[in-house]
């Protein structure tokens, strides 16, 4: 069996708060001490429990604006896209191959980011350029194989956009981009 020694002072105030007629005298006579001293324990005991009761209480509201502050952030976050160094890149990479230049994607990311967030235009040159040779090499690879799978090439879009000289024929294209 369990047992705990319960300190005097929490007994004192025990006998003043829940004791019958006469339990106050009994336990001043029983520690030796006067009747005002366990008085005094019981307001002290009474005093603790109202301060830890208000402590509580700025907890809970403690608690309580750290959870709207929480559910603000995750709305914040919600509608937020996070843009790290691969998306950067990406973007760079996109904004060259559908046309945008250099500078203008520089310019159109210093609409979203901070300053400091900004890659300059050589920055994102290079990254291009990366992807550039990187898309290089997989086409090496890639275009041997796919050319005997063509069978209608559009070089006239390619080289003239749409407008074919009056010698051009589509025959005569297919012969010379595919060979004899």
């Amino acid at each position: 069996m369990l047992s705990l020694a319960i300190p005097t002072f929490l007994r004192n105030a025990a006998s003043a708060l829940l004791g019958q007629q006469g339990a106050v005298s009994e336990q001043a006579r029983r520690v030796g001490c006067s009747r005002q001293t366990i008085y005094n324990d019981k307001q002290q005991v009474c005093d603790r429990l109202e301060q830890r009761d208000r402590q509580f209480e700025q907890l809970r509201a403690e608690c309580a604006q750290l959870r709207q502050e929480k559910q603000r952030l995750l709305d914040e976050a919600r509608l937020s896209v996070l843009i790290d160094d691969d998306a950067l890149k990406r973007f760079a990479v996109t904004a060259q191959a559908v046309g945008v230049s250099l500078r203008q994607a520089e310019v159109l990311l210093g609409t979203l980011l901070p300053d400091d967030r900004v890659p300059d235009h050589s920055t994102m040159g290079h990254w291009t350029k990366q992807a550039g040779t990187r898309a290089g090499e997989v086409l090496a690879v890639l275009d041997p194989l796919a050319a005997s799978l063509v069978e209608t090439a559009c070089i006239d879009e390619i080289f003239f956009g749409g407008s074919r000289p009056w010698w051009w024929s589509s025959r005569r294209a297919w012969r010379w981009f595919m060979g004899p």
